[in-house]
């Protein structure tokens, strides 16, 4: 089975500006918005962030009872250091340090609102060392 698309949800007390957060700071478009329910995309992209509210009756309670996001979502970028310094500007605090990844990634971690964890990637060429050490040869 292939999905046609890809979701993902936040769980929030707050949806409107988390969903802000993405619309400011990843360029995402709200494509509908009931309130409790926001959904955001980039474009005509094959995925779709969701914002739902917590403790609606669509979300199960065990989810929402849930404070603590260990969820990853990577966006990827033109320039982690222009996005970081964005942020920074805009009085978000980053999570860790933009860094240059030997596997071809200069990358760092932010949190949305709700404190949903986000990579940040700007793929750049990968250490020739590195690619010799951990990829076969063809």
């Amino acid at each position: 089975m292939e999905p046609p698309a890809f979701g993902a949800t936040v769980v929030t007390d707050r949806p409107s500006e988390v969903a802000a957060f993405y619309q400011r700071h990843f360029d995402l478009e709200i494509t509908v918005d009931l309130g409790w329910f926001i959904c955001l995309r980039r474009g005509d992209a094959g995925w779709e962030l969701a914002i739902s509210q917590r403790g609606h009756e669509s979300v199960p309670a065990a989810v929402s009872a849930l404070r603590e996001s260990t969820n990853i979502f990577g966006f990827i970028v033109e320039d982690a250091d222009k996005t970081a310094a964005a942020l920074v500007a805009d009085g978000v605090e980053l999570a860790t340090e933009v860094v240059t990844e030997a596997w071809g990634q200069r990358h760092f971690f932010v949190r949305d609102p709700e404190g949903t964890w986000i990579d940040v990637i700007q793929v750049v060429a990968p250490d020739p060392e590195w690619i010799a050490a951990n990829l076969p040869t063809q």
